[in-house]
């Protein structure tokens, strides 16, 4: 048991590390982006075609490609075998390369109304060149596929740094664009580069599969049961992981209609910046517990799976509470200091910022929602979060539809949030069937930790409005070293489960 823990925290050191790394360059790639482009034309029609191909990956497959396999893959491993899992996973990967394949032919000829569904009140010079930019970044599909194909396996056998790693390759050969091509090949090259990153995503995994056991053979069996049941688990997986996507159509349909051209960008730098700034917890802490979680059931632990879950969901909300409270009272200066340079002028700061303060409130939901979701498929019960998906989906629709008129374009914001903490009461109530996921101790460990937000936000608010200085960056880093210090002080004093923990394994 101890070697077992040492080996996760490792591992999680690890990920962490690499996870930081990939959203630091993935950061620099957005700045260089928002620099170079601004929020005109260029900018618009590649942020409508970048978002075609990956919308469309989302909506067809999704969370599908790992979430139908690393249950089934893990309980081959456990009642029949490695040969059995592999000739599986041959099988499961050949399925996914012709799924891709379709989508993305598909895709290329239907270019023009998928543009313009996705973005409708954008003028028609953007919608004809996100079209042609779109038709070069279809392929990315079918990489797309093959990568997340490898990552299931590779996490399988508990090998998380390369599926890490693979954002970082992305991100670093969009980074070298910029510094080497860009002048020459604008736009389009930055197209070609996101296929290559990509591409690259898929190639960095291969050797490491392979050595793992797996080859490719072109073969596809339909009546291989092991292939129909996760075909049978995938539309509901399918639609459980269309809560963000879809989020994120509404937004940019919403988007379109405000600030020209611009809504689009300014939505879309916000919405990156936020997926940035969670990602390193909500990445290494999911991409860590499902394949756990998912062994545990295979070999019939469901309470440890519960508990496992449940201490998961508590730390990640004591991380995440306190990071969405400081983007909120940040939001300008952190928008600022990344963003405005070059094109990108002090008004897009305002905006982007204003749509990202209030996504901010969602990043607590948003984590415990992914923890709950890999506890569904990890039972391999999958028809409940797609529930809760579903009721999440149409209620976004009405409530973004009325807080647009209201609010204005902030709403779109507020909205998102609002809606992803209604999937996760959902999921929580129907999860909580089976038995309860929360005991009252842990209740009462979140309400600490909310408490302890609470006193660092009244501390970051008037240290936030009295601080007489200028520059952005140092602004940030000062107001948020008061409120980690207060936040920390104050999680300390009132010494939830995990924190006393802590302390006793350090005593030992």
């Amino acid at each position: 048991m101890a070697t077992a823990k040492k080996h996760i925290a490792k591992a999680a050191l690890l990920m962490v590390f690499v996870t930081v790394l990939s959203k630091v360059l993935g950061l620099l790639r957005d700045m260089l982006l928002a620099s170079t482009f601004g929020t005109g034309v260029s900018a618009a029609a590649y942020e409508a075609a970048s978002r075609l191909p990956i919308t469309l990956f989302d909506f067809a497959l999704g969370g599908v490609v790992t979430a139908a396999f690393i249950p089934i893959f893990n309980e081959l491993m456990v009642k029949e075998g490695r040969d059995r899992a592999f000739s599986f996973a041959n099988r499961y990967f050949n399925l996914i390369l012709v799924i891709t394949f379709v989508i993305s032919v598909l895709g290329m000829v239907f270019s023009y109304p998928l543009v313009s569904f996705l973005a409708p009140d954008v003028s028609d010079t953007v919608k004809e060149f996100a079209t042609e930019l779109s038709r070069i970044m279809f392929p990315m599909i079918i990489f797309t596929g093959i990568a997340y194909c490898y990552v299931g396996i590779l996490q399988s056998f508990e090998e998380y740094t390369l599926p890490a790693i693979m954002s970082l390759v992305s991100n670093l050969v969009m980074v070298l664009y910029f510094y080497t091509l860009s002048d020459k090949f604008d736009v389009w090259g930055l197209s070609v580069a996101l296929v290559i990153g990509w591409f690259l995503q898929a190639a960095i995994q291969a050797p490491k599969a392979h050595k793992l056991g797996f080859r490719f053979k072109p073969t596809l069996n339909f009546k291989d049961e092991y292939l129909a049941r996760s075909m049978k688990m995938a539309l509901p997986i399918l639609v459980c992981s269309w809560l963000q996507p879809v989020c994120n159509v509404i937004n940019t349909r919403f988007a379109s209609g405000f600030e020209g051209d611009s809504g689009i960008t300014m939505v879309n730098y916000a919405n990156r910046l936020y997926i940035i700034i969670v990602g390193v917890f909500s990445f290494v802490a999911t991409n860590l517990l499902f394949p756990r979680l998912s062994r545990a059931e295979a070999e019939g632990d469901s309470k440890g799976a519960r508990v496992f879950a449940a201490s998961s969901v508590k730390i990640l909300l004591y991380l995440m509470i306190p990071l969405a409270s400081g983007i909120f009272f940040l939001a300008e200066p952190i928008t600022r200091a990344i963003y405005m340079r070059g094109e990108f002028t002090a008004h897009d700061a305002e905006m982007t910022a204003a749509v990202l303060k209030f996504l901010a409130l969602g990043i607590p939901f948003m984590s415990a929602n992914e923890v709950l979701t890999k506890l569904f498929f990890a039972k391999q019960k999958v028809k409940a979060p797609m529930f809760a998906s579903t009721i999440a989906i149409v209620a976004n629709i009405g409530i973004v539809s009325v807080l647009v008129k209201t609010v204005g374009f902030s709403g779109i914001a507020i909205a998102s949030s609002i809606t992803i903490a209604l999937c996760v009461i959902i999921n929580y109530l129907l999860l909580s069937r089976d038995g309860a996921i929360f005991e009252r101790t842990d209740f009462a460990d979140i309400g600490k930790s909310i408490v302890a937000m609470a006193l660092m936000s009244v501390c970051v608010y008037f240290v936030n409005r009295n601080l007489s200085i200028n520059a952005d960056i140092l602004r940030v880093v000062a107001v948020s070293g008061v409120g980690i210090v207060v936040y920390g002080a104050a999680l300390l004093l009132l010494s939830p489960t995990e924190i006393r923990a802590l302390f006793r394994r350090k005593k030992e």
